[in-house]
Formats: structure tokens, C-alpha cells, sequence
């Protein structure tokens, strides 16, 4: 009886060790850029942040990140022909959208997500 309740001590440390494994921090760094950009917005899970606006040129922000969030940018211009949003984990590209304002109205909008899995 006592190896029976030893063994099974050990499987649930065991697999309680491999859960803490799983919550891996990933460097998340979002990018924008454009001109007249006016909004730079970056949702993780279901927390929004808004990054200071307007600016043209070229901007970034970076957050610490567990494994399981969704990550989402959502970033809008006036009088602009090229927006592009994208983002990188752990400084590789993962997902990037440009809007090269086709309709031409001059408003541009990129909206891109990505899935924060343990990689």
C-alpha cells in the first residue's frame, strides 16, 4: 500500500512540475508604421493599450507575454497610402498586414492577430 501511495506522489509531482514548463514569458514587440498614424492599439488576452498617438514615421512597443494569450494589433491612419502593423516573438516576425489604401480615401487600417503558443 505504501509503494502504491509513493508511486502516485511521484506521478502527480511529476506531472505538476511539467505544468509550470508550459508558462513560458515570450518577448512580444508590436511595430507600426505609416503616416498621420492615429491610432496604435495592442490587445493582449482581453486587455487593451492604447500607444501614444499621432505620429508618422515608424513606432514600437514591447511586453513580456505568457504562452496562451492572444495577441492583437490594431492600428489606423489619415492621409496615408502604406500602413503596416506587425509582430515579432522573441525578435522573430510572426504575422504582419499592410494596407496600401486601394479604395483610396486615404484611410488606411491594419488589423492582425497571432496566437501565443508554447513554441
Amino acid at each position: 500500500m505504501k509503494k502504491i501511495t509513493l508511486l502516485a506522489s511521484i506521478v502527480f509531482l511529476l506531472f505538476a512540475c511539467n505544468k509550470e514548463k508550459e508558462s513560458t514569458t515570450y518577448k512580444v514587440t508590436y511595430v507600426v508604421s505609416g503616416s498621420f498614424v492615429n491610432q496604435f492599439k495592442i490587445t493582449q488576452g482581453t486587455t487593451d493599450n492604447f500607444v501614444a498617438t499621432p505620429f508618422s514615421g515608424t513606432k514600437d512597443t514591447t511586453v513580456y507575454m505568457q504562452s496562451g494569450t492572444m495577441l492583437k494589433l490594431d492600428t489606423k491612419a489619415e492621409n496615408n497610402n502604406n500602413l503596416v502593423g506587425t509582430i515579432y516573438v522573441n525578435e522573430v516576425l510572426k504575422v504582419t498586414g499592410t494596407d496600401l489604401d486601394i479604395d483610396g480615401d486615404g484611410k488606411t487600417q491594419v488589423k492582425i492577430e497571432y496566437a501565443l503558443t508554447q513554441q
